[in-house]
Formats: C-alpha cells, structure tokens, sequence
C-alpha cells in the first residue's frame, strides 16, 4: 500500500520541482534581459530551450497522470 502511494506522489512531487525550475529560467531570463550583452542573449537562448524543453515535460508528466491543462483529471 506504502508503494502505490508513493508512486501516486511521485510525479507529483516530480511537478513541483519542474516549475521550480520553470521559476528560475524565467527569472534569470529577466535578470539576464537587463544588461543583454552578447554573452547574456546567448545565454538567454540556452534558457529559453531549457524552458520550453521544461514545459514539453510537464505535459507529458501531466497528461501521463491524466490531468488536462486545468489540473482536472481526464
């Protein structure tokens, strides 16, 4: 019973560190976009592919569970 429960939390808990993550590229995107010297806009680019590749995660792990966009299980 112990094992079900933790893989029933388990994506869950995977989820909140992505949007950790999520927090963070769009934070240092901003902090980055201040200066923007070209050392700062490629790094920018980098983040912004982590970002999307983020994202392309989440859904996946989303749809895996078998919630839809709005958290509501399908």
């Amino acid at each position: 019973m112990a094992a079900s429960a933790y893989l029933r939390v388990l994506p869950l808990l995977h989820l909140r560190r992505l949007y950790n993550d999520l927090d963070f590229f769009d934070d240092e995107i901003f902090d980055l976009s201040i200066d923007a010297s070209p050392a700062d806009q490629l790094r920018i680019e980098i983040l912004s592919k982590r970002r999307r590749r983020t994202h392309q995660y989440i859904s996946s792990i989303r749809t895996a569970i078998g919630d839809d966009a709005e958290g509501r299980e399908l």
